[in-house]
């Protein structure tokens, strides 16, 4: 499988030769209930807990009119009793998570932004009484994503993410019921630290565990504290792949298990998919990693592919259970000893955007209630104690990585094309999912994959706004921009803010477009809400200088009568749907095809734009059964010529439409009319002066030119050209009046590349 790097030998003891799946079987079959909590108002990221008297506490985030605020249920007899607001203000507020202490105090911690300064918030609730809002870590940076504990003498422990000094690191306060204790950093280092847990031992002591990027790969990294002072980090993990989204839990025992996700496969390749991998500890020290993956797992070719962010849980049998997500669905797995059960699926089956997590608590004679944010809906579900015990009949897999440097691959060009003055050639994929809306993965990963995976020069995560019963609240949002600025680097790799549009295919809606900005300031124009036509979207996004990029419009369709070349410069040509250049493409075919709303179609009523090309990839192999290649990341790219590399530049090509598409590889093309580059639109009093040089990735096959539609030169295998091709020639057939000009490119392997037009005005 080919996702990236050649990478490391990673052998795996007790493997079977056979391609052997996991099974997947229904949630009922254990006696299991799923209950609907919310109904007509948007709710993301619940969490759970359980006092000592058995009842059940769920706070969530909530959007209703362009605000958050967090809401605490009270659950008796599986309905809800009561509902509380639990934050003082509404506006950001992000992703609650609970914890019940020994005196039935219910503790809620989540981020919020108040006063342009995101910061971690506590308070505890009890007999329908809540404490103060206390600001936990109040300081100038962006904390967020916080995690809660108790430890043995009631303290109230915290950890999160803290963007300070231009640097994500994990941080840690204590709460002693009057004050906050001193603000520490669990882990200060120079890489990418996110998405901390932490957890109580018995002996007054604590694990924190996270995960860190560095480069291409992350690491599973814990820490634990005695009381006294902090241990030496441990590594988790495999320290190549991307290991991260840890989740941990003791045992009755005092023993620690940690689960985390990965894309790190047997044979020490990285897959699209990522499944759970399990690390278990005897006193402090790792003994044993799992993979929870049969051989089979890791080539699944469906919607549902895939087992990440892992919670643990144990039974009151001492069985662990580890809960996740598929990329369409939400799975659950025992483990016992270090046998597992066959995988069981919650019930609500359909494409749409779920929730990234689901988190479960378990009552003192072993109901284990879970919740989690499924399509539309937060859903309650019940595990009764005598659930019917499965069958335990496959041994986990047991890993023991091996420390061998890996081999990059090398991502830089060969030969650079040479251009005009300062200009250069970059490439990036500015159309991009994770589990934020419908895909897989994490924000970051995006990023990650792009610079250090595939080495390209930019590329936007374009998350959708609005999809499949999903919003994109402003906390969220908010989010990307942060994460996403993190990563942004003028001169080395460019982050574009970026969301995806999305209004149902033609004729009930307009089709789908990416909105991309110059800057990190600015809102979400939401189909939703207040952008309900792309006339809508047009007058909003002009005013803050963005654009909108159509896609897979021989699909979906697209509203060609609304187009507008200042605000839809380009169109994308090429993605994991296939190319859409014209009804019945080849050699790379499309998905669907509605006459009409094709790249020529609109070339064809006089619409000026030029091409982009991307992935559009949700981190499934063969985009689900429906993509043109099994790395649905390699199935599209953009080219920009620029001078320089900021978003600015980037931007300004895209206007000015300098722009061309690849169906995933680094061909390189310089396309220019009279010295006029690709996207110009000329008047001249002559005949074209055609110039184009091409710099393949393997041998070519054809070099057309396509003139207002019809292939009329042909270069490349006819004419032995190899790798590359390089051309000047006058077109003397073409007659006086208006007319357009692009470079279509066929490589023998397949990949196909196509330059932005050249639009001439040949007058007398």
């Amino acid at each position: 499988m080919k996702f990236i790097l050649a990478l490391i030998l990673l052998p795996l003891l007790q493997i079977s030769p056979q391609k052997v799946e996991t099974k997947i079987r229904s949630m009922n079959e254990l006696g299991a209930v799923d209950k609907q909590l919310t109904n007509s108002v948007y709710c993301e990221y619940p969490d759970i807990c359980i006092n000592s008297k058995d009842e059940i506490f769920i706070a969530f985030t909530q959007y209703e009119s362009g605000k958050e605020k967090i809401v605490l249920y009270k659950i008796a007899n599986d309905q809800i009793q009561d509902s509380f607001n639990v934050s003082t203000v509404a506006g950001f507020e992000y992703k609650p998570k609970l914890y019940c202490d020994k005196s039935d105090n219910v503790w809620i911690t989540w981020a919020a932004k108040r006063n342009d300064k995101w910061d971690i918030y506590l308070r505890s609730f009890k007999d329908g009484v809540f404490s103060g809002e206390i600001n936990i870590s109040n300081n100038p940076g962006i904390d967020m994503n916080p995690a809660i504990t108790v430890d043995s003498k009631n303290n109230i422990w915290i950890t999160w993410e803290s963007y300070r000094n231009n640097n994500f690191d994990i941080y840690s306060a204590c709460y002693n019921g009057t004050t906050v204790e001193k603000v520490i950093p669990v882990s200060n280092h120079s890489a990418m630290e996110l998405r901390p847990q932490i957890i109580s031992g018995n002996k007054n002591d604590l694990y924190v565990v996270w995960d860190r990027q560095i480069e291409e790969s992350y690491t599973i990294q814990l820490k634990h504290f005695d009381a006294k002072k902090w241990s030496d980090e441990i590594t988790v993990s495999p320290v190549h792949g991307f290991n991260l989204a840890p989740s941990i839990a003791l045992d009755k025992k005092g023993n620690l298990t940690i689960a985390w996700q990965s894309n790190l496969q047997p044979d020490g390749n990285m897959g699209l998919p990522r499944w759970i991998y399990l690390a278990k500890f005897k006193g402090s020290k790792l003994s044993e990693t799992y993979s929870l993956a049969e051989s089979g797992d890791w080539t699944k070719n469906g919607e549902e592919q895939g087992f990440e962010f892992p919670e643990l849980q144990f039974d009151k049998d001492g069985n662990l259970m580890v809960f996740g997500r598929t990329s369409q669905g939400f799975y659950m797995q025992i483990i016992k000893d270090k046998m597992k059960s066959d995988i069981f699926k919650f019930t609500v089956d359909g494409w749409g955007g779920r929730g990234q997590n689901i988190y479960a608590a378990t009552t003192n004679e072993g109901t284990i209630y879970s919740v989690r944010r499924d399509i539309k809906f937060i859903y309650l579900n019940k595990i009764p104690a005598n659930y019917s015990k499965p069958l335990f009949k496959d041994e986990l897999k047991f890993i023991q990585p091996q420390k061998i440097t890996p081999v990059k691959n090398d991502n830089k060009l060969k030969k650079r094309l040479q251009l005009t003055g300062e200009k250069k050639i970059f490439f990036g994929d500015i159309h991009q999912h994770s589990s934020i809306s419908d895909g897989s993965g994490t924000i970051d990963e995006c990023y990650t994959r792009s610079r250090y995976v595939y080495g390209q020069n930019f590329a936007a995560l374009t998350d959708h706004e609005w999809f499949t019963n999903n919003l994109l609240i402003p906390s969220e949002w908010e989010r990307i921009k942060i994460i996403g600025e993190s990563f942004y680097k003028p001169g080395e790799f460019v982050t574009i803010p970026a969301y995806e549009w999305t209004t149902p295919r033609l004729p009930a809606g307009f089709g789908h477009k990416n909105i991309y900005f110059d800057n990190w300031k600015q809102p979400v124009f939401s189909f939703n809400e207040n952008a309900r036509t792309t006339k809508e979207l047009n007058e909003h996004i002009a005013k803050c200088g963005a654009i909108a990029i159509p896609h897979h419009i021989g699909w979906s369709g697209t509203d060609w009568e609304a187009f507008d070349s200042s605000i839809q410069p380009v169109v994308e040509i090429v993605s994991a749907h296939g190319a859409f250049e014209l009804m019945g493409n080849e050699p790379i075919t499309h998905r669907g095809g509605i006459p009409g709303y094709f790249i020529q179609d609109g070339l064809k009523k006089g619409l000026k734009f030029g091409f982009t090309g991307s992935s559009d990839g949700h981190g499934l192999r063969w985009h689900h059964g429906v993509g043109t290649k099994e790395d649905e990341w390699q199935t599209g790219l953009t080219g920009i010529i620029a001078n320089d590399l900021t978003i600015e530049s980037a931007l300004n090509a895209f206007k000015n439409r300098n722009t061309y598409a690849t169906s995933g590889t680094r061909i390189q093309i310089h396309f220019a009319i009279n010295d006029n580059l690709m996207g110009s639109d000329i008047e001249i009093s002559s005949s074209p002066e055609i110039e184009f040089e091409v710099v393949g990735t393997a041998p070519l096959k054809y070099v057309i030119i396509v003139r207002d539609s019809e292939d009329v030169f042909y270069f490349g295998k006819d004419t032995r050209e190899g790798w590359g091709v390089k051309k000047k020639f006058i077109d003397t057939d073409v007659r006086e009046g208006s007319h357009y000009y692009y470079l279509r490119v066929i490589q023998e392997d397949g990949e196909v590349a196509w330059s932005s037009p050249i639009w001439v005005n040949i007058v007398n």
